[in-house]
């Protein structure tokens, strides 16, 4: 079954961050009814080809979010077709423990082809039966068949979840007084919702910028420091769900914070990247 052709735009990618939030699902259904999606505890096969081969590549990656089961893609076929990329035939998922695998197939083109100054982009939604949680996403093309050697395929991992590692366990992590981050803040129904590049001077956010569509409303008052966020998590733990997860410097990459479980519209969860000391 081939997929429409969605116009997308950085709002939909930004309600596909929001939406979805909550607890991250870790179900192992097993084969769905109906689906062409496999789930396996061991490490999962690449689904099978079921057409052509095409790679696939996250429209906007930095809105991805671990609570996602969205995603939106643009699908390139591998081989020569006089820039066309054609109908794309519905994606094949495969699931294990840490990877999620998606294979994004063309259907076959018929007549002649022509010298290749590079295929269109199709842009496909794809919707997992799973949310994405601590799992990385894979393009199938670039783990076995004639793709692995291209351009596209230097790495089959289109996007490593900032969740991994993610404990219940609030770090006492502390930052110096003047810093800098990239924070991409989702679920929950708040005004600060979005990519920002904020700048923190003598403990308290000093600028923020919007990244992208985001809201161009969010003031430095309406923005939280990383301590802000760790002592967010902290009040939300007495009662709730918090989920934290770090680098290798202790630098908080990820925090999910659930204050009310089964609430609505109460979560906040901030993906943490580009931070500097400054």
């Amino acid at each position: 079954m081939a997929l429409p052709r969605p116009a997308i735009v950085a709002a939909l990618a930004l309600t596909l961050f929001a939406a979805g939030c909550g607890e991250v699902s870790t179900d192992q259904p097993g084969i769905a009814p109906g689906s062409s999606t496999v789930t396996s505890h061991e490490p999962a096969d690449p689904p099978a080809t079921v057409g052509e081969a095409a790679t696939w590549q996250l429209q906007q990656p930095e809105f991805v979010n671990p609570h996602a089961q969205g995603l939106m893609v643009e699908v390139t076929r591998l081989g020569c077709s006089g820039g066309e990329t054609g109908e794309v035939l519905e994606p094949q998922v495969a699931y294990d423990n840490d990877r999620i695998i998606i294979r994004t197939d063309v259907a076959p083109l018929t007549g002649d082809t022509y010298t290749c100054q590079g295929n269109d982009a199709v842009p496909v939604e794809i919707q997992l039966e799973q949310s994405i949680g601590g799992r990385d996403l894979v393009d199938a093309a670039c783990l076995e068949g004639e793709a692995v050697t291209t351009a596209d395929c230097t790495d089959a991992v289109r996007w490593t979840s900032p969740s991994r590692g993610a404990t219940s366990e609030i770090p006492d992590w502390e930052p110096p007084a003047d810093y800098s981050f990239v924070v991409t803040s989702g679920c929950g129904e708040r005004a600060f919702i979005g990519r920002f590049a904020v700048t923190v001077t003598a403990g308290a956010v000093s600028a923020v910028e919007p990244i992208g569509e985001s809201y161009a409303g969010v003031t430095a008052e309406m923005t939280p420091t990383l301590s802000d966020m760790l002592d967010e998590a902290r009040a939300a733990a007495e009662q709730g769900t918090v989920e934290v997860a770090v680098d290798d410097a202790g630098v908080p990459r990820w925090i999910d914070i659930d204050p009310i479980p089964n609430a609505i519209d109460d979560e906040s969860c901030y993906a943490i990247s580009d931070y500097r000391q400054l």
